[in-house]
C-alpha cells in the first residue's frame, strides 16, 4: 500500500506505527503543500504548480522551489505506478482544511484511475492521546503511533458515487478562487476572503510595542485551523502597510527584530514603518 499524508509530522508518526504493525507497512507519500491559503485557480500563463509557487515566493523569498508543492504530474505517475504494482493508494484523511482540499485535489487528478484511491477517514473519531485521554485530533500529527493501529478497520475504497458527488468540489473552490479556505465540518469547504484572519491579528496587539514574532505566536493560537505562520506573517506586514498596524523597526528584517502596535487615527499617520522589503 502506498500512505499519501499531508505533512511530515502526520508521516512521522505513521511510520513510527509501521513497527507496531507490519500490515500497515509501504511507502509514504508527503504532501507538503497546505491549500488552505493563496490563490489555486490556473490561468492561461501559468499552471497550477506555477500559481501556487509564487504565492509561497510572495510570502517568502527563500521558500523552496517546485518540489514543496502539489504536483499533477507526480500524482499521476504515482497513480500509475501503484496501478501497475497492484498497490492501492490510501489517503488519510483527518478534519482539518489541508486533508480536506488535497482530497478534493486527488479525487480531480485520480478519476481515470477507477478502484485505485482508498481514504481512511478519522473525521468525528475519538482517540486517545499519550495520557489515556479521550480526545477528537484536528490533525494526524497530533495521533500517537499506537493509536494508528486502530483505523486500518476505516479503509475505505473512494466509489464511482463519490466521485461523482464529491469530484466537482475542487473546481468550485478553484472557480471562487479565494485566498483563504476554511474548514466547515464533515466534507465541507468555504471560501473566505484573504483579510478573513486579519481580526484575530489585531486582537492580539496592544497599545504597547511588543516583538512581531510574539503576535505571530499569539495569532496562531487563537486560530483553529491549519494555517501556515508565513501567511500571518505576511497579512501583518499588508496590515502595516495599509497604516492598520504601527511598526517600531524595519519590515524587511526578521519578525523578532521589530515591533508593533495597534494603531489610532493619529497614530496612524505617524507610522515610524522603513518600507524596506
Amino acid at each position: 500500500m502506498i500512505h499519501i499524508l499531508v505533512g511530515h509530522e502526520a508521516a512521522k508518526n505513521l511510520e513510527e506505527a509501521f513497527a507496531l504493525d507490519e500490515n500497515l507497512k509501504g511507502e509514504i507519500v508527503v504532501l507538503k503543500d497546505t491549500l488552505g491559503v493563496g490563490p489555486i485557480h490556473p490561468n492561461e500563463d501559468e499552471k497550477f504548480i506555477g500559481i501556487r509557487t509564487s504565492f509561497w515566493k510572495e510570502l517568502d523569498a527563500t521558500f523552496p522551489e517546485e518540489d514543496q508543492v502539489l504536483d499533477e504530474n507526480t500524482i499521476k505517475l504515482l497513480a500509475v505506478r501503484a496501478q501497475r504494482e497492484e498497490e492501492p493508494l490510501c489517503f488519510w484523511m483527518s478534519p482539518c482544511v489541508t486533508d480536506v482540499c488535497a482530497y478534493f485535489w486527488l479525487l480531480t487528478h485520480l478519476k481515470q484511475f477507477p478502484g485505485m484511491l482508498h481514504t481512511i477517514n478519522i473525521i468525528g473519531l475519538p482517540f486517545l492521546n499519550e495520557k489515556g485521554q479521550l480526545f477528537y485530533p484536528t490533525n494526524f500529527s497530533q495521533i500517537p503511533a499506537k493509536e494508528f493501529l486502530k483505523t486500518k478497520r476505516l479503509l475505505k475504497e473512494v466509489t464511482p458515487a463519490e466521485y461523482e458527488v464529491e469530484g466537482d468540489e475542487w473546481a468550485r473552490l478553484q472557480q471562487e478562487n479565494a485566498w483563504v479556505r476554511t474548514y466547515e465540518g464533515g466534507k465541507k469547504i468555504a471560501s473566505k476572503d484573504v483579510a478573513y484572519f486579519d481580526t484575530l491579528i489585531k486582537n492580539s496587539l496592544s497599545s504597547e510595542f511588543q516583538k512581531a514574532n510574539k503576535i505571530v505566536n499569539e495569532t496562531m493560537k487563537k486560530i483553529t485551523q491549519s494555517v501556515s505562520h508565513l501567511f500571518i506573517e505576511w497579512r501583518i506586514k499588508e496590515l502595516i502597510k495599509a497604516n492598520s498596524i504601527i511598526i517600531n523597526g524595519e519590515m524587511g528584517k526578521s519578525f523578532k527584530d521589530f515591533e508593533i502596535k495597534k494603531a489610532g487615527e493619529s497614530q496612524a499617520e505617524n507610522n515610524q514603518t522603513s518600507m524596506d522589503v
